[in-house]
């Protein structure tokens, strides 16, 4: 039976009628068996080589798009970076000279983190974050329930929820926006708000409403469920600012609200 195997395994590799008439010598066989090994291993190693690059091209296209997923986020951090490093460099290359206790000082939150003064996008509805670089414009009234409404005005600007006060009466101010920029989802998403997670106590922001400006401080943050819509309430009594955006940055999971108090009121 093993002879008979071995003759079929030997007509099949050199193409040619064997009988047991014509019995291979031992030297044919030691000359055919170590081509046919390098055959098959020359096969298994083809196989090999092609599950391997199969695999890391795999591997590839999986980095690649999570690079992809995560250049938007890396953009806006590193422009935020950037302004921080270069206020930083301005106060040590020109830092600021002391004015003498006879002259009085003028506070204006409208100037930037280079010194430099802030020109409104607009003086009958706008928002300005000097330090975070912010100045946009605000749509008033706008339904925060409703998509087919908010979604064409957030490509404008910020957008001012009708179920708020306005910054000139007796309760909450609820501004929402995008937090970040997908241009394969979205050609431009306006992500306004995505560098607001940096605000930290104390900095200012003003709201600019019908030529008057109001300047709020920030106090805290929430992060809320998307389910929860009870900050949507009017709030009276408070005259508040709340900025809401989506957390984390370019996702529909969460939302960031942003609380600040009011503290002046000028123009």
């Amino acid at each position: 039976m093993q002879a008979r195997s071995f003759t079929l395994l030997m007509q099949s590799y050199i193409g040619k009628k064997i009988t047991h008439h014509a019995p291979f010598t031992l030297s044919t066989i030691n000359l055919i068996l170590p081509k046919i090994a390098t055959r098959q291993n020359e096969e298994r190693q083809t196989g090999r080589s092609g599950r391997k690059i199969l695999g890391m091209s795999m591997i590839a296209t999986a980095v690649l798009g999570a690079i992809i997923a995560i250049l938007p986020q890396l953009r806006f951090e590193t422009f935020y970076a950037k302004k921080q490093i270069q206020q930083k460099i301005t106060e040590i290359v020109e830092p600021a000279i002391p004015l003498p206790p006879a002259v009085p000082i003028v506070y204006t939150p409208l100037v930037g983190p280079d010194g430099k003064e802030i020109e409104p996008v607009s003086t009958e509805f706008s928002i300005i974050i000097p330090r975070l670089g912010i100045n946009a414009p605000i749509i008033a009234s706008v339904d925060p329930l409703n998509s087919k409404e908010y979604t064409p005005v957030l490509l404008q600007g910020v957008a001012h929820a009708k179920t708020s006060y306005f910054p000139n009466q007796d309760g909450a101010t609820y501004l929402f926006a995008h937090s970040t920029n997908y241009e394969w989802f979205v050609k431009d998403l306006n992500a306004i708000f995505y560098t607001v997670k940096n605000l930290e106590h104390g900095d200012k922001i003003v709201v600019i409403y019908k030529e008057k400006r109001y300047i709020y401080e920030y106090k805290s943050r929430e992060i809320v469920q998307p389910r929860d819509t009870s900050y949507l309430l009017p709030i009276t009594g408070k005259r508040q600012l709340i900025l809401q955006t989506c957390w984390p940055p370019g996702t529909l999971y969460q939302r960031l609200l942003i609380f600040a108090d009011l503290v002046d009121v000028e123009g």
